[in-house]
């Protein structure tokens, strides 16, 4: 085929001039004729070849030169069509689920072959002009397929302690910002993966060589872990709650999770189970009830409070006292409410008959007496423990009158320790510790003591804070567990008894709400000399207990 414009004779298959470009129509050389190339010259016609007359090419329509144009456009679109096509990057045929280990402790793990896809699309990839401005100066030393690899984020869900026929889910998310970076498209979308071929487990007792050891005092005990086998070693075990133990309380034991996944997987076997309780025994404890106390236990304690009295009173008594019997009536436990000195203490309580003559005085007198014991324990069995040796006796005196004149200095008067009666001991044993300790009464319900608790503090009656003050001495004992402001009060209870009213404001105030109280004397205008004699000792009691605390 030959060119229309210029002559030039091309493939009978091309649509275009190879040499000026030019449209190419059907024109065929004539049998014997001969195609003149156009030129702006000529030789005048002394050419022989000039004679020759020249042939004419059709002209070709607008419609045709359109419908051509037409037919490169489309052919244009397709190519760019395969061309987009081919760079579209499908992230699932290149995505591989990994799983390893045994069965239970199988993990999971997600992997992209990137190498494959830099195999196929590395030559055609490349950063655009986002991708450029995106990574900056790092562009020209990065390959595009890194800009892929940048935009796919790939999790898998679960990835550990897995067990054959379990599923696992992996997510693939797509950074579209980032996935502008390079010149294709990413294509990716979630899926599930179910576990198999993981190699059986063995399982074994992990718990077979484990021993607690316990030691201290409930409820102050601690668990200590031994562990005897070879599987494992005793830096493996936890123990959740080791501390503040009493027996028959729980302590769980567990094993690491994380390490049995390692310990599975490179042995081949793991444990049963990773927890294990234990029940708390053999723990020495405080007594907190009567019904602890063995009667053997008891037994020995009876037998020393008895040798301590007998033994003083061998010491002490002379001639015309004799110790007709020492009954014992019960006892008192006290356990302490907080963290007190001493967890509980032990009243063993008497009552002694003494024989006394006195020239024409002859009478036996009673005296309540207690020993007390600290700190009793059980061991392990039960026994109960108690140190004997160690103990309390009263300090409190009962003073006893003949009445029978001894000579100048008036009448022939003795004491002996102990109360005079069971109403007094159970003040000094119950009462005055009543805000540190809890009380479990078991005395013989003939002796047992006529007032509550409230009555022996002075509650409940008439609100007075020392109900007898105004009859009765007081002591130092009566007073103790007072504070400043207490011991304030029970002072001036004294001078309120007589109608006195009072400066201070506060004190009016607190007698005042007292049903009992009728305030008639002015301060400046009461008389000391109203007060008793024993209501005047009393308030010096009150006094010196004040001085010897720092109150005043």
């Amino acid at each position: 085929m030959f060119c229309g414009k210029c002559g030039a004779e091309n493939d009978g298959n091309s649509m275009f001039c190879k040499n000026c470009g030019a449209p190419l129509t059907q024109v065929r050389k004539a049998q014997g004729a001969k195609i003149v190339p156009k030129s702006d010259s000529f030789d005048g016609g002394n050419s022989a070849e000039s004679s020759a007359a020249p042939i004419k090419l059709p002209k070709l329509s607008p419609k045709i030169i359109g419908a051509v144009f037409a037919a490169i456009a489309a052919l244009l679109v397709i190519i760019a069509i395969a061309v987009n096509a081919s760079m579209t990057i499908n992230i699932n045929k290149y995505l591989k689920i990994k799983t390893e280990g045994v069965d239970g402790y199988g993990k999971a793990s997600v992997e992209v072959d990137w190498d494959a896809i830099e195999e196929k699309y590395g030559t055609r990839l490349e950063f655009t002009k986002k991708g450029q401005s995106e990574y900056g100066g790092f562009a020209g030393l990065m390959k595009p397929v890194e800009g892929v690899i940048d935009a796919v984020d790939i999790k898998v869900d679960p990835t550990s302690k897995l067990s054959n026929g379990d599923e696992v889910k992996y997510t693939i998310k797509v950074n579209e910002e980032l996935s502008e970076c390079v010149n294709c498209k990413i294509k990716a979308k979630d899926g599930t993966y179910k576990v198999s071929g993981l190699a059986e487990v063995e399982k074994f007792d992990a718990f077979a060589d484990v021993n607690l050891v316990y030691s201290g005092i409930a409820p102050n005990g601690h668990a200590e872990l031994e562990y005897n086998g070879e599987e494992l070693s005793s830096h493996n075990y936890r123990i959740e709650n080791n501390n503040g133990l009493s027996n028959g309380d729980k302590v769980k034991v567990t094993i690491d999770e994380d390490f049995i996944d390692a310990y599975a997987e490179e042995h081949g076997k793991a444990p049963e189970t990773l927890e294990k309780e234990y029940t708390v025994e053999g723990l020495s404890s405080f007594v907190a009830k009567i019904s602890e106390i063995t009667d053997e236990g008891l037994s020995s304690m009876k037998s020393q409070a008895e040798d301590v009295f007998k033994a003083r009173a061998a010491q002490n008594y002379g001639e015309g006292e004799e110790l007709k019997s020492l009954d014992y009536i019960g006892d008192y436990l006290l356990t302490a409410k907080g963290n007190s000195g001493n967890y509980n203490y032990l009243y063993l309580v008497y009552k002694a008959e003494i024989h006394n003559s006195y020239k024409t005085y002859d009478k036996v007198n009673e005296v309540y007496w207690y020993t007390a014991f600290r700190n009793l324990m059980t061991d392990g069995e039960g026994k109960l423990v108690v140190d004997t040796n160690s103990y309390d006796i009263p300090s409190h005196r009962v003073e006893i009158d003949s009445k029978v004149s001894s000579g100048w200095f008036g009448t022939k008067s003795w004491y002996y320790y102990g109360f005079a009666s069971m109403n007094d001991l159970y003040k000094e044993v119950v009462t005055t510790k009543i805000d540190a300790y809890n009380h479990e009464d078991n005395i013989n319900g003939d002796e047992a003591p006529t007032i509550s608790d409230s009555e022996a503090k002075g509650e409940g009656n008439a609100d007075y804070l020392l109900p007898n003050s105004d009859k009765e001495l007081i002591s130092e004992d009566d007073l103790e567990g007072f504070d400043a402001e207490k011991c304030k009060l029970a002072r001036n209870e004294i001078y309120a008894r007589h109608g006195r009213k009072f400066k201070d404001e506060e004190l009016q105030s607190y007698f005042d709400a007292k049903e009992w109280y009728e305030g008639t004397i002015d301060p400046d205008d009461f008389n000391e000399e109203s007060l008793s004699e024993t209501e005047i000792k009393n308030k010096d009691t009150i006094v010196k207990y004040e001085e010897e605390k720092g109150f005043r």
